[in-house]
C-alpha cells in the first residue's frame, strides 16, 4: 500500500465504513452500524494494509478494490491516505504519459519565463517565472511552509536568504535541509539565474523569493502562486511536480555515459540500480523513490535495446563535444529524451 498526504476537498468516502477502535496496546474494528468486525478474511485484509499504529481516527474501506483503503490522522494531526497499489500504478502511468506533452511545451514556456525575469520590478509574475526556471534547472522540491515551520526542512519557495552560501553573478550555491532533513547543496552556474538569485538576496524580508504589491508592500512567493502561474501559461494539467519529474529524466539521460562506464568497470552491476543511484544523488532522495516516482520507465528499458542504446551514447557524446552552451546542450538532450519516451 502507498501512503500519501493530500488536501482533503471534503469529498465523502462512503466505502470507509470500518473504524479502528484502540484497545490497550492493540485495537479492534467496528462497522459504522456498530457491529464488530469478526470475519477472518476482512481482518486479514485490514492487517495486510499495515496501517501505522500511531494514526488516530482511522477509517477503513469495506471495498478491497477501492482506490482509498484507509484514512487517518498522523502524530501531527495531518490527514493521511492509504491507497490501493493498483491506483498508485495507474497514477504513475498517467504521470509519465503526461510527461511527453510537458516536454513538448516546456521549451516555449522556458523562453517566456526568461523574458519575464528580465523585467525591473519584482511582480508576482516575475518571481513565479524565476522559481519555474530554477525548478527546471535544479529539479528541487517546491517547498511547503508547514514542513518548514514544523521540521525546519525547506524547498525552493521556503528558502531564506541565509541559505545562500556563495553568491556571485556567475555562480550561486544554496545549502539547506531538504525533506527528511537531508542536507542539500545546490549549485546554480547559469549566469542569468545566478545573477537573479543574487538580486533576490538584497530584497526585504527573510525569505529568498518575494514579490512587491502595487502599494509597495512585499509578500513571500508560495507554491500555490507558482502553480497558478504554471496553470495559466503552461497548462492546467501541469504543476511544480512535473518539473521535478522532467528534470530527473533529463538528468538520467545525461548520466547515460557515466553510468555505462561505471557498469563496464565492475562486475555484477545492474543498469536500473546504477542509474537510480546516480540520479538520486542529484535529487536528494533514495534510489528506490527515484526509480518509482521520477525517472521515466523507458530510460530503464532502452538499455536492453543494445543498438538503440549505443546510438544514444554516440549522440550524447557528439552533443557534449559540439555544443558549448549549456542551454543548447540541455535542449539537445531534451529532444533526445522526447524521442525515447514518445516511442511506442
Amino acid at each position: 500500500m502507498t501512503i500519501g498526504q493530500i488536501v482533503d476537498g471534503g469529498t465523502p468516502h462512503p466505502h470507509l465504513t470500518i473504524k479502528r477502535i484502540p484497545c490497550g496496546k492493540g485495537a479492534y474494528y467496528r462497522y459504522t452500524s456498530g457491529r464488530k468486525v469478526a470475519g477472518q478474511r476482512v481482518l486479514r485484509r485490514i492487517k495486510s494494509l499495515a496501517i501505522p499504529p500511531n494514526w488516530k481516527s482511522v477509517t477503513i474501506s469495506r471495498d478491497p478494490k477501492a482506490s482509498i483503503q484507509a484514512i487517518g490522522l498522523d502524530a501531527k494531526g495531518r490527514k493521511q491516505y492509504l491507497y490501493h497499489p493498483d491506483w498508485h500504478k495507474q497514477q504513475q502511468a498517467e504521470k509519465f504519459k503526461r510527461l511527453t506533452v510537458f516536454g513538448q511545451k516546456v521549451p516555449e514556456f522556458r523562453e517566456y519565463c526568461r523574458t519575464l525575469v528580465n523585467g525591473e520590478q519584482w511582480t508576482i509574475e516575475r518571481a513565479s517565472a524565476l522559481v519555474c526556471l530554477l525548478l527546471d534547472y535544479t529539479g528541487v522540491r517546491i517547498g511547503n511552509p508547514q514542513y518548514s515551520k514544523e521540521n525546519k526542512t525547506y524547498g525552493l519557495t521556503t528558502l531564506r536568504r541565509k541559505h545562500v552560501q556563495e553568491a556571485t553573478v556567475e555562480k550561486v550555491s544554496l545549502e539547506y535541509s531538504g525533506k527528511h532533513s537531508k542536507r542539500r547543496t545546490i549549485t546554480i552556474d547559469d549566469p542569468l539565474l545566478a545573477s537573479l538569485v543574487c538580486e533576490c538576496t538584497q530584497l526585504q524580508g527573510y525569505s529568498l523569493f518575494r514579490y512587491q504589491l502595487a502599494d509597495g508592500s512585499w509578500c513571500d512567493i508560495h507554491s500555490e502562486d507558482v502553480n497558478a502561474f504554471i496553470h495559466e501559461h503552461l497548462g492546467d494539467n501541469f504543476s511544480c511536480k512535473d518539473f521535478r519529474t522532467w528534470a530527473a529524466s533529463r538528468f538520467a539521460l545525461q548520466s547515460f555515459p557515466d553510468v555505462d562506464r561505471y557498469l563496464r568497470e565492475g562486475r555484477n552491476r545492474k543498469w536500473p540500480n546504477s542509474l537510480s543511484s546516480h540520479v538520486s544523488k542529484m535529487l536528494g532522495n533514495t534510489p528506490s523513490v527515484c526509480r518509482q516516482y521520477y525517472i521515466h520507465p523507458k530510460l530503464y528499458s532502452v538499455f536492453n535495446e543494445k543498438s538503440t542504446f549505443e546510438n544514444l551514447l554516440k549522440t550524447l557524446a557528439q552533443g557534449n563535444e559540439q555544443l558549448c552552451d549549456p542551454i543548447e546542450r540541455d535542449l539537445s538532450t531534451e529532444k533526445l529524451l522526447l524521442s525515447i519516451i514518445s516511442s511506442e
